[in-house]
């Protein structure tokens, strides 16, 4: 994988202020998602709410109850604006909490973490897909283009026909809030993505190992 980053920057965790699966406080977060798209907007960078987020975002118009954190992803070329804004965020009580190279960047606010994930074009069997943190892929169409989105008074970029892509991620039924919170959801995630891993195998075997003479 690419370094994009112009500085040799290692794995790091700043771990003052991990607290896992804490519902997120909705001001806090508002505020933190609305400054984050500002900035980042400022300097040409497109951020779309992903995950839970987006699901939030159109299913709830705001977040999801349950939410322990905010996820959206940026193209990969822009890793390095994002983090040549840090001392701008930091005016503003934003503060960068930890990296794992390339796949995640993490900033943190009142205990709030924003992980954002850089799109990465997949190789083989995933090819047409972006890979995020390796164990998750987004078929292109799905981000091939965005729209403007209102949510907390501001316009944020989300994908073009966002409930295709939250049935895709979540299945049929992502409209129906999940009484398990994120655990369940992110169950259902994983498994769907799995049942497609194993679905393509299957067809390549057919395909290649098991043609007719």
């Amino acid at each position: 994988m690419k370094n994009m980053l112009k500085e040799p920057y290692d794995s790091w965790h700043d771990e003052r202020y991990y607290e896992p699966n804490v519902p997120l406080d909705q001001e806090d977060a508002k505020y933190m998602l609305i400054t984050m798209n500002k900035v980042l907007g400022t300097h040409g960078i497109v951020m779309m709410p992903m995950f839970g987020t987006l699901l939030g975002a159109i299913r709830e118009h705001g977040f999801i109850k349950h939410d322990c954190d905010i996820d959206v992803v940026i193209k990969s070329q822009d890793i390095q604006k994002v983090m040549d804004l840090r001392p701008e965020l930091e005016q503003k009580g934003i503060q960068l909490y930890c990296y794992v190279l390339p796949w995640i960047f993490t900033f943190e606010y009142k205990g709030i973490t924003f992980d954002i994930y850089p799109l990465y074009e997949s190789a083989w069997p995933w090819t047409g897909r972006y890979n995020l943190l390796l164990e998750k892929y987004i078929n292109k169409k799905y981000l091939a283009e965005t729209e403007g989105y209102e949510l907390f008074g501001e316009t944020f970029q989300v994908p073009a026909n966002p409930e295709r892509l939250l049935e895709y991620l979540y299945g049929k039924t992502w409209r129906i809030p999940q009484s398990g919170g994120p655990k369940i959801e992110s169950r259902l995630f994983f498994w769907r993505y799995a049942h497609r891993f194993i679905q393509k195998c299957i067809r390549y075997a057919k395909k290649h190992w098991f043609k007719k003479e």
